[in-house]
């Protein structure tokens, strides 16, 4: 395989800790609205919710596809 044709590691892992940060917050955001969903139910609250639930989905889908790509470089030494 040609060096033009091996991923950027850098910006591939960026890229992961980018995601990671957006999904931390979505998941804060998530859980928040849930809560306010159960308090106040709403149309809007439900959409919403759904919303975020669907903004999360391909969000992770995208880290698990980054973390399988950056699994090798990831790799701790086993301890010997």
């Amino acid at each position: 395989m040609a060096a033009e044709e091996l991923p950027d590691l850098d910006e591939l892992a960026t890229r992961l800790v980018q995601l990671r940060h957006r999904e931390q917050d979505l998941t804060r955001r998530l859980a928040r609205e849930e809560e306010r969903r159960a308090t106040f139910s709403s149309e809007y609250a439900a959409r919403t919710v759904e919303g975020l639930r669907a903004e999360l989905d391909p969000l992770r889908t995208e880290i698990a596809l980054l973390e399988e790509q950056l699994r090798p470089v990831l790799r701790r030494p086993e301890p010997g």
